[in-house]
């Protein structure tokens, strides 16, 4: 087996047998790595994790690669929304969330309450928040995207992979720079504007 090829430690169950999945680490500019698994016929989860020392070694599978090519294109600015198969195993509800959140654009955010109006649920914004919560696919479910009613992260410190996502984005910045302009300060320095000569 090559350096990034491992057995999940966690086997999946397709029609009571067991299949060990194949994964990936994918490296990020965020300084983590994205660890990406799949069954051969699905992406089965992604997360992030602590970078490693190990080189960066062609995916052993097909959609390993696909992932790969659309984890890059993602950082490069050059991908709207990933196309990669995904394993969703969840309840109805979250499922729906999942598929109505991967379809969120780059760089737009939405909140959990309009999320659930959204798919006919107008009270669930609580559910909403717990179903991002239990997404095993970290980036390919952008749930960074979603965000409180009052445009800010809810449940992420500071240093989160959320807020980094965000801010690679856009979005944060966006809401940063408005905050700033409103109290009078340059959106760049955080100082008060100069005066006009």
């Amino acid at each position: 087996m090559n350096g990034n090829v491992q057995r999940s430690s966690r086997l999946l169950v397709r029609n009571g047998e067991a299949i060990p999945a194949l994964r990936t680490r994918i490296r990020t500019p965020l300084g983590i790595d994205l660890l990406v698994a799949t069954d051969g016929d699905a992406i089965t989860a992604s997360d992030f994790v602590a970078r490693t020392r190990a080189k960066s070694e062609p995916a052993p599978h097909p959609l390993l690669a696909l992932a790969r090519l659309q984890v890059d294109a993602y950082f490069a600015r050059q991908l709207d929304r990933f196309d990669v198969p995904l394993a969703l195993a969840g309840t109805p509800m979250q499922v729906a969330i999942w598929r109505f959140v991967a379809q969120l654009p780059f760089g737009e955010t939405i909140s959990y309450a309009d999320v659930g109006r959204a798919l006919g649920y107008p009270r669930a914004h609580r559910a909403v928040a717990m179903a991002m919560g239990r997404s095993p696919f970290d980036l390919f479910i952008p749930a960074h995207r979603v965000v409180g009613a009052d445009g800010r992260i809810k449940g992420a410190g500071v240093g989160s992979t959320r807020r980094a996502l965000l801010h690679f984005e856009g979005p944060l910045r966006a809401v940063a720079d408005d905050a700033i302009r409103s109290s009078g300060r340059s959106p760049r320095s955080g100082r008060p504007p100069r005066p006009s000569r």
